[in-house]
């Protein structure tokens, strides 16, 4: 005899079409709904006990504490709701977080002792280091170096296969591959400096740029935005359960506020759209994934604080019904979400890039953008564009549910407390995207006019299409191709 789950899960409750029930048109649901929203926990009929966690509106999104075994007596006792599983969702940032969960630390007696310092050799502290001696079973160590610059790891052979460098902010990674492992190793790293051209900056002026002279709002659902001197975040909200919901500053890991960066920077870097309005709408716990409830909380947030566009630079494997509710909403309210394809090398595009009604974004690099010996250059890989040059980056995943690429190689931007840091990622991609959409939306004629209704949408896309330059990959790889302003991108298309 099968046991019987007797722990509770969480659930997403939703109305059959929308995410806000029509009370004349099923006025028991809406009913139901507003019992849930008052009442913490209710026992319903055949002792279905349910405890509300949070809710998005009255008539609305609930999420739900239940025993699933109890699933099948809910769904038939309560019609006419959604049931949807809580998932989490994780940045789409690339490298670092990936290449140090795929080693496999082993046993081995013989230490290496590896230093790592600046140009001027100075230690550096909190740099992470990863070594595969054998890079297909992902055998080898990585560790973290200590004041002094040094980190202690033991390995199994005499020979590295690859060696990962990874800085928090302010240096460029190192790569490299067949070291000979001696007793002591030193490696020095190249400093940021915010004039050097990335493949952002070779592509789009943005220094020489104006700033926007009308306004576009962007809202940027991520771990937060700064505080940076080169960010003026005009508002937002932390929507992670049970966080204050007035701190919706970066929550430490520095990824949203690297998004923002790229988006809207001005000052000692400048983004694509400098001038635009930024709305922080945090949704990851430190150190933990992003529930699609929350994301949902804060699609919702961005609809009604009117923005213009949502970037998303985050992504999960599995179709989201949920997050797809509310992506659809936004585009009926005159509102674009871009996503980002995301990191899992060459994979089918992740969720919610994946979905039709979002705007999917690849990344792109560039050779002779990032220093030799940097970590960027193990993204380099076939096929390549018009140019050499250029090729969609090896972490970037892709499909033909791809609809732009964009830079997301070895990118300059903003890190929390006035720091600047480089990242990889279609993450970084993407808000290059977004920016260079709000920066083009900002001078559609007749835009600021329009109502916000799914043919907003609609115009808002037919007048990018307008700005769009195919890179030679193919749309597999890169959609339409990459948004351009000003004839910018010349001969280097």
């Amino acid at each position: 005899m099968k046991r019987q789950i007797e722990t509770s899960e969480n659930f997403i409750l939703l109305p059959v079409s929308k995410t806000r029930i029509n009370e004349e048109d099923s006025p028991k649901v809406a009913d139901f709904l507003t019992k849930l929203q008052k009442a913490k926990e209710l026992k319903l009929k055949q002792d279905l006990e349910v405890k509300v966690l949070d809710s998005i509106d009255t008539d609305g999104a609930k999420l739900i504490q239940i025993n699933p075994v109890k699933l099948p007596d809910f769904k038939f006792n309560y019609p006419g709701l959604r049931i949807i599983p809580e998932k989490f969702y994780r940045p789409a940032v690339c490298q670092r977080k990936r290449i140090s969960a795929k080693v496999k630390n082993i046993q081995a007696a013989s230490p290496i002792m590896i230093t790592i310092n600046d140009l001027e050799q100075k230690p550096i502290e909190g740099i992470t280091v990863v070594v595969f001696t054998d890079f297909a079973l992902s055998r080898g160590a990585s560790g973290i170096t200590d004041k002094n610059g040094l980190v202690k790891l033991k390995l199994d052979k005499d020979n590295a296969e690859r060696i990962y460098i990874y800085a928090d902010h302010s240096y460029w990674g190192y790569f490299q591959e067949n070291v000979r492992l001696t007793s002591n190793l030193k490696f020095t790293l190249q400093p940021v400096k915010t004039d050097y051209t990335d493949s952002l900056r070779y592509f789009y002026d943005t220094a020489n740029w104006p700033e926007l002279n009308r306004k576009i709002r962007v809202g940027i659902i991520d771990t937060g935005v700064g505080p940076h001197k080169d960010l003026a975040v005009l508002g937002g909200k932390n929507l992670v359960k049970g966080e204050d919901e007035d701190n919706y500053k970066d929550n430490g890991e520095g990824h949203g506020t690297h998004v923002a960066g790229i988006i809207g920077a001005s000052g000692g870097i400048k983004g694509v759209a400098a001038g635009v309005e930024i709305m922080s709408y945090r949704v990851f716990p430190k150190g933990e994934g992003a529930s699609n409830f929350d994301i949902m909380k804060a699609i919702a947030q961005a609809i009604s604080d009117k923005c213009d566009l949502i970037n998303m630079s985050l992504g999960e494997a599995e179709d989201d019904e949920g997050l797809t509710s509310y992506i659809k909403d936004a585009y009926n309210q005159g509102i674009l979400c871009f996503a980002a394809n995301g990191n899992d090398s060459r994979s089918a595009v992740s969720f919610p890039a994946a979905y039709s009604l979002s705007v999917a974004i690849s990344a792109l690099g560039t050779i002779g953008t990032f220093p030799e010996g940097a970590v960027e250059g193990s993204a380099v890989q076939e096929p390549f564009g018009t140019d050499k040059n250029n090729f969609i980056a090896d972490f970037s995943n892709i499909g033909l549910e791809t609809d732009l690429t964009a830079p997301g190689v070895g990118i300059i931007s903003t890190y929390p407390n006035d720091y600047y840091a480089i990242m990889d990622g279609t993450s970084m991609a993407c808000p290059a995207a977004t920016g260079m959409a709000a920066r083009l939306l900002s001078n559609m004629p007749g835009f600021y006019e329009m109502k916000r209704n799914q043919d907003r949408s609609v115009e808002m896309l037919k007048f990018l299409a307008l700005h769009i330059k195919p890179m030679g990959f193919g749309a597999n790889f890169e959609g339409k191709g990459m948004l351009y302003y000003n004839n910018e991108l010349h001969s280097k298309i």
